[in-house]
Order: C-alpha cells, then structure tokens, then sequence
C-alpha cells in the first residue's frame, strides 16, 4: 500500500509507527499485506505496540477515521491478525500443495522392475 504525506500523517496520528521492513519481512509479510510504501519509495511494516505489524484494511480504517475526524480506536484485534496469519499460512500451504504433482519421488532400494512389473510369464 502506497501511503501519501497526508496518510502517513494520519496513521502516526493514530499511534502508528513505521519501521524499515527488511528483505526477509517483504519476502513474507507482503502477501498478508503489512508492507506500505511510505512516500520516500521505501517498504516499511507499521505497528502500534511494536510486535503485531498491522494490514492495509486496518491502516486504512484508521486512516478514514482521523480524516473524518473520529477518535483513534483500537482497529485490529490480536485474535484479527493471528486469523490473518492463519489464513495466509493456509493460502501458502495450499500453494505448495499443488506443486507436488511435479515432484519426483524415489523408492527405497530393491529389485528393478522390468516394463511388465511382477506380471507372470505364460509359458504352453
């Protein structure tokens, strides 16, 4: 999410703070959309308690309520975002899952089988 001047203000207000997101937090949080792009380019994860990094939808209601002039309230829950985790976690899961089809898998040593497998010979 690409905050403005007016926006990033507005979430600071709010008792947000933004704090440089590393490789590996882009890498990660992006898909559960917690990274914003301040308005110098850069990708930042914005918490008010410095531990649950809060999401667009949270920051964007926040956001709607100081510029309509509303008191800042509590937007996200813990339980909203541990169930935002969950979901993105099922959503990575289900993602892996259906690579599997492409995967090779090797069995345990034994006897080579020829194009016929264990099938018996007929002899008359």
């Amino acid at each position: 999410m690409q905050l403005t001047q007016e926006q990033l203000r507005a979430a600071k207000e709010g008792g947000i703070e933004f704090q440089p997101a590393t490789p590996e937090q882009v890498a990660r949080l992006t898909m559960q959309r917690r990274i914003f792009l301040l308005p110098d380019g850069q990708p930042h994860v914005g918490s008010r308690n410095g531990t649950v990094w809060e999401t667009h939808g949270a920051i964007a209601r926040l956001i709607d309520g100081e510029a309509k002039g509303q008191p800042a309230a509590v937007v996200e829950t813990l339980q909203e975002a541990v169930a935002a985790d969950v979901e993105t976690a099922v959503a990575m899961a289900a993602e892996q899952g259906s690579a599997r089809g492409a995967q090779v898998i090797k069995r345990g040593p034994g006897r080579p089988r020829g194009a016929w497998g264990a099938a018996k010979r007929r002899t008359s």
